[in-house]
């Protein structure tokens, strides 16, 4: 096992940021055997491999007829001394993650889909708490998961569960009375991985799966100062425009470009080039498209022109792009518009067309309802706006079970652009007296205002993305009239900063007269989003902080 200083330079990790202190992760790479940890039983279906991981040495597992399977640290038989294990309430945070590939999943020789789920185990109080990583299937390419949370919460955090006790109206798991989250995390004698939900039975299961760099990062919370940023203009096709929509936990950017004949074409920035990621219309070799969504395993979503079925002419189609499928068209033969908005790694996509839908390759596409779905996470929780039983505003929808939550209003409507790992969700209300506020909207349905930018004569805009820290960027609009009526800002621990003022170098700084649009932010603080450069009104732009220490990006850049 390695113990070194945070950060992973290619792995999607929730909860780089740390500023204060620097960040301890312990990270089984396998390179070593099992390294503490203990494999599912039987232990023959699973065997260490020196290549294929992620990369490198990885745990892969070959069970079959397995009711569940569970890797596994305890100070039983494994190392009293794991970093996994002990008291994690001496830490403000805490992430814990894996990499995980999937060959298949069968039952009856049918595919299947199975939960991965991480377990917090305290023997002294008989008691655990768990989340779900993911639901793994068919075909799964090299995907990193991970959650961070507080391990000094009294209460359960979104999305988590507990056992120990029985819930007396619906029988499920709870944590005993009087035992909290924290008091668990202070004495943790196991974690598991395990692709069982607590209390569910499963058919017996054939699995073709494999494992690498199980992790825990513990260190300081985020910081509740904005960091000093550096910023880069992404290029082009050969045109002028172009537009960063969303980034990924690996720096990956997805978007749209103008080519040297203005057409403006759909793209994956990666690595330091741009990419062409092509077109549904079979007529041409570049037509219109733009890439809205990204995956932390790289898949992405958006819409391009495809060919009119009843006609001469094009429609917007939605897409789905992998580097398996290329560019898929969501509605094939539709005459009807639809546009993606965001995918997640389970490869669910997002949009809207004849209302809210959401896709997938096994079910195609389905109606959620009126209105838009904007966002989806890792866990399959949608977030959109339409007509509701109040009237015009947002919702969460959960694709696991089909529950709909609605959102209140601040008096009159609502949209949604963004919701995060933990179910908040960021947009814009209107009041009765019809001002606009940007706001975030928390799990309990609590609203916050998140206020105006310390900036002369700006009123509120739209809050566009919110990252697992509840960072959140979006844009506040000027008051009358101006060459420049956006304002981009950063929100952080109740308090908005001008975006422009966060660029540490002064010449670099008056190069972008504005950061008008940011659209995207990903755990590590990063943000993307449309600048005015060098007089050019509509530039890709990437914000990376630089006061990260020892930080490799995906591209090879280092920080200074």
């Amino acid at each position: 096992m390695q113990l070194k200083q945070m950060v992973l330079g290619m792995v999607a990790v929730a909860g780089l940021w740390s500023v204060a202190a620097a960040a301890q992760t312990a990270v089984v790479t396998f390179d070593e055997g099992w390294e503490g940890w203990n494999p599912p039983w039987p232990a023959s279906a699973t065997t260490i491999e020196a290549e294929g991981g992620h990369p490198g040495a990885h745990a892969h597992t070959a069970a079959v007829e397995s009711f569940g399977l569970d890797y596994y640290v305890d100070d039983i038989v494994g190392p009293g001394d794991s970093p996994f294990l002990g008291d994690h309430t001496q830490h403000a945070s805490l992430t814990f993650g894996v990499d995980v590939q999937v060959q298949s999943i069968r039952t009856a020789g049918q595919p299947a889909e199975r939960p991965l789920i991480v377990h917090f185990r305290n023997f002294t109080l008989n008691a655990s708490v768990f989340y779900r990583l993911t639901t793994m299937a068919d075909g799964q390419p090299w995907t990193a998961y991970s959650v961070s949370f507080d391990p000094r919460a009294t209460q359960l955090p979104a999305g988590w569960g507990g056992t120990g006790a029985d819930d007396p109206v619906t029988g499920g798991p709870v944590l005993p009375a009087g035992v909290t989250f924290a008091d668990v995390l202070a004495g943790v004698n196991e974690v598991t991985l395990s692709a069982q939900e607590p209390y569910q039975s499963y058919d017996a299961t054939d699995f073709d799966l494999r494992i690498d760099n199980i992790r825990l990062t513990v260190g300081e919370a985020p910081p509740a100062q904005p960091p000093r940023y550096e910023i880069v203009d992404l290029g082009t096709f050969g045109g002028e425009l172009a537009n960063a929509h969303a980034i990924n936990e690996s720096g990956a950017v997805s978007g749209v470009a103008m080519n040297k004949d203005s057409i403006e074409l759909a793209f994956l920035w990666q690595d330091g080039q741009m990419r062409y990621l092509g077109t549904l219309n079979p007529a041409f070799e570049y037509d219109f498209g733009v890439a809205r969504g990204i995956s932390d395993n790289g898949y992405l979503a958006g819409y391009s022109m495809a060919p009119f079925p009843n006609g001469p002419g094009t429609v917007a189609h939605a897409f789905f792009w992998s580097e398996d499928t290329g560019m898929v068209d969501l509605d094939p033969g539709s005459e009807f518009a639809s546009w993606a908005w965001d995918v997640n790694s389970a490869g669910q996509v997002v949009g809207e067309g004849m209302g809210a839908f959401i896709w997938t390759q096994k079910d195609g596409m389905v109606s959620i309802g009126p209105g838009a779905a904007e966002a989806i996470n890792e866990k399959g929780e949608v977030a959109g706006w339409g007509t509701t039983p109040g009237g015009t505003g947002g919702w969460v929808y959960d694709s696991a079970n089909g529950q709909m939550r609605y959102l209140d209003t601040l008096g009159r409507l609502s949209e949604i652009r963004d919701i995060n790992i933990h179910g908040k969700v960021v947009g814009y209300s209107i009041t009765d007296d019809w001002r606009a506020r940007t706001v975030l909207w928390n799990v309990d349905g609590s609203i916050v205002d998140l206020g105006v930018i310390p900036v002369p004569d700006y009123g509120p805009g739209v809050a566009n993305a919110i990252n697992d820290h509840d960072w959140v960027v979006g844009r506040d609009d000027y008051l009358g009239w101006s060459e420049t009526p956006n304002r981009g800002w950063l929100w952080i621990a109740g308090k908005k900063y001008d975006l422009k003022a966060l660029i540490a170098d002064p010449v670099v700084q008056a190069s972008w007269a504005e950061l008008a649009h940011p659209l995207g932010i990903n755990n590590r603080g990063e943000i993307v989003g449309i600048g005015i450069h060098d007089g050019i009104f509509g530039r890709a732009f990437l914000m990376r902080p630089i006061a990260l220490p020892d930080v490799v990006f995906a591209d090879g850049f280092e920080q200074d």
